[in-house]
C-alpha cells in the first residue's frame, strides 16, 4: 500500500529510463539493441548445439 501511495506521489519523477523512451538514435539504445541481438545469438547456438548433441545421441543409440 505504501509503494501505490509514494508512487501517487511522485508520479512525474517516475518516467522510463532513456533506452526505454529516448530518441531511437540514441547510443544507449543502439548499446541495447545490440546486448539483445548478442544474447540472442548466444541462447540460440546453446540451443542449437544441445539439439545437435541430441541428434548425435538417437543416431549412435539407433547403430546398436
Amino acid at each position: 500500500m505504501r509503494f501505490v501511495i509514494i508512487s501517487i506521489l511522485f508520479f512525474n519523477s517516475l518516467y522510463a529510463c532513456s533506452v526505454c523512451y529516448g530518441a531511437p538514435d540514441d547510443p544507449a539504445v543502439k548499446a541495447a539493441q545490440a546486448g539483445i541481438l548478442f544474447l540472442l545469438g548466444v541462447v540460440s547456438f546453446v540451443l542449437s548445439c544441445f539439439a545437435l548433441f541430441m541428434y548425435n545421441l538417437s543416431k549412435k543409440s539407433q547403430e546398436f
